[in-house]
């Protein structure tokens, strides 16, 4: 199967400096294809069948805004953790890292991996399956995937906001527990406009005019000196920091969206 791909995002071009450039791929089910350029990681077809369905439908429902993106390691573990407000979500956060050569992996409750084609995809996409009935089992599966290099991209508050202003909800500690046990770098990705597109918790898309998306990557979380400090006090720490870092830029997005 043959997929023509086009990036070309001018709206955006000057926040993060990318080269407008084609893609022609031949997607072969049992292969991979590199990223040309640079030390690209491998995507499977459930990605490039990702992109394909997907595109088009971002291309014509938002105006992407990244900024910060230099911030996603070229190579190695990381974790991303990111506020939540849509649905949406993780098409936007994936296709903004693609974009910089990398691939996320997603933790994923195992249900999903029991349905038959999302199950395939997810597979095939190398995401993380988490059995949350296993405890410490799910939370091995996502330190071990950081350690082998993997991108995981983790949602702290848990689900989607459910406040009224769409601001961060109270986290929870898993990104800062596998950030510390895996001595990876947490990355905050602050995120909003995509509730605009579609609302928390609904099913029906806005369509109509191209909503601003905006995606920012920030420093990451200073947890070097939580290394030595027991446990739970490190973890309880480390998610101040998370928790704060992300509010502030969330507040910052959210004041700036209303000038689009």
């Amino acid at each position: 199967m043959c997929v023509r791909l086009v990036t070309k995002t001018p709206h955006c071009q000057e926040s993060y400096g990318p080269r407008p450039y084609v893609y022609t791929v031949l997607v072969n089910p049992e292969r991979t294809t590199r990223f040309p350029g640079h030390g690209g990681e491998s995507r499977g077809a459930a990605w490039w069948l990702a992109i394909a369905v997907c595109k088009p439908f971002l291309l014509a429902l938002r105006k992407p805004d990244w900024r910060g993106v230099d911030g996603i390691p070229r190579t190695g573990g990381a974790v991303l953790a990111a506020n939540h407000v849509s649905h949406i979500d993780p098409i936007l956060v994936a296709e903004m890292v693609l974009a910089q050569r990398r691939v996320p992996r997603f933790l994923a409750k195992n249900s999903l991996f029991a349905t038959p084609v999302v199950g395939w995809w997810f597979r095939s996409a190398g995401h993380v399956e988490v059995d949350r009935e296993a405890g410490r089992a799910g939370f091995d599966s996502a330190v071990a995937a950081v350690e082998q290099g993997q991108l995981v991209l983790v949602y702290p508050e848990g689900s989607i906001t459910k406040r009224d202003d769409g601001r961060p909800m109270a986290m929870k500690s898993g990104a800062v527990r596998i950030a510390l046990a895996a001595s990876v770098p947490l990355i905050p990705v602050a995120q909003w406009g995509a509730q605009e597109i579609l609302p928390p918790y609904s099913r029906r898309l806005r369509l109509g005019w191209r909503r601003t998306v905006s995606l920012v990557v920030g420093a990451p979380i200073s947890l070097e000196d939580l290394r030595g400090v027991e446990g739970a006090r490190a973890v309880e720490e480390g998610c101040r920091r998370l928790e704060s870092a992300l509010r502030s830029m969330v507040e910052d997005l959210s004041g700036a969206g209303s000038t689009h």
